[in-house]
């Protein structure tokens, strides 16, 4: 199986930008794999597919606004910084643009100081290691200075971040949204429940993998991907 398999065009025109005010309206594809069709619905309509008895299991993570904009403290060089995942109390592993700039020691401040990163440890392809200094409550803090980590393809700046983020997210923790949840709704998931539908949780958090691209020609090469 070849990546080469999964290329197709898609025109940047049909790349929603913004979310629909009700999130059930999305456009949904079902796929009869016995008889190799196609159909398209309406995501209120995955009712309709599932039946009494049936589990549903939803990713609870919740995406945290990783994307950062700071200053290095000796150069004023400004720097953009994408969090990755906690390591331990006060220390994170994040992938920084023109990471070149940023070697052991490095310290970026962000906030006007209210958080500031020390880089411990150089990593490859871009990611670092920082022992972060701040007061307070740190995801509180980043709600005041971050921003949503939005695909490459949406051009158009996030209004309100809660439209990013799953109706039932509740864990903290991911670097970018498990897209196929955003289209529930609270009233849906309980129309789904009334029916007989299982739903059920676990928390899987979205990290680095989802923006970056598959490298290898062979998808089932797993040693090399």
């Amino acid at each position: 199986m070849k990546t080469k398999d999964f290329t197709y065009h898609l025109p940047e025109e049909l790349i929603a930008q913004v979310p629909l005010k009700d999130r059930t309206k999305s456009r949904l594809l079902r796929v009869n794999r016995t008889a190799e069709t196609y159909t398209d619905h309406t995501f209120k309509e995955l009712k309709d597919f599932l039946n009494k008895g049936d589990v549903l299991v939803l990713n609870d993570s919740a995406v945290i606004p990783a994307r950062l904009y700071g200053i290095k403290k000796d150069t004023g060089a400004m720097l953009e910084v994408l969090l990755l995942k906690p390591l331990g109390l006060k220390k994170y592993q994040a992938l920084v643009k023109k990471a070149r700039k940023v070697d052991v020691g490095t310290v970026i401040t962000i906030g006007d100081g209210r958080l500031e990163m020390t880089c411990s440890k150089v990593l490859e392809e871009g990611i670092r290691e920082f022992d972060l200094a701040y007061e307070g409550d740190f995801y509180a803090l980043l709600d005041d200075l971050g921003e949503m980590p939005l695909p490459p393809y949406i051009h158009e700046k996030l209004e309100e971040k809660d439209r990013y983020q799953t109706v039932y997210a509740r864990e903290k923790g991911s670097s970018a949204a498990p897209t196929a949840g955003l289209h529930f709704t609270l009233e849906f998931l309980d129309e789904l429940a009334q029916k007989g539908i299982i739903i059920t949780a676990i928390t899987l958090h979205v990290g680095l993998g989802t923006f970056r691209p598959v490298k290898v020609d062979d998808v089932e090469n797993t040693q090399n991907a």
